[in-house]
């Protein structure tokens, strides 16, 4: 069992946070997990919507990804019930 109380603050860990917005000699950037450095872009406000772009295309992506895995276990388990094999052009026996 731990020593410190929940209140304690003397055993965590302070992560660092970089900023994912960054200039460069005048020119603009934006740093993601998944794709690295992404720029140039002239103003700072052109990397701000491009990140928000970037995310929301990242989160649509995996919305899709998650829904494509669902709906294929649903039809895995169809078939399964119903002792076939689904394809994607139908039932096969």
């Amino acid at each position: 069992m731990s020593s410190l109380r929940k209140q304690d603050r003397s055993g965590t860990m302070v992560f660092e946070r970089t900023e994912r917005i960054f200039d460069d000699g005048g020119l603009w950037y934006f740093r993601t997990r998944e794709a690295g450095i992404i720029g140039p872009f002239r103003y700072e406000s052109e990397a701000r919507q491009m990140l928000d772009h970037f995310l929301s295309e990242l989160q649509a992506t995996a919305k899709a990804v998650a829904y494509a895995e669902k709906l294929h276990l649903r039809r895995s388990a169809i078939a399964s019930i119903a002792g076939q094999v689904m394809t994607p052009l139908g039932v096969s026996h």
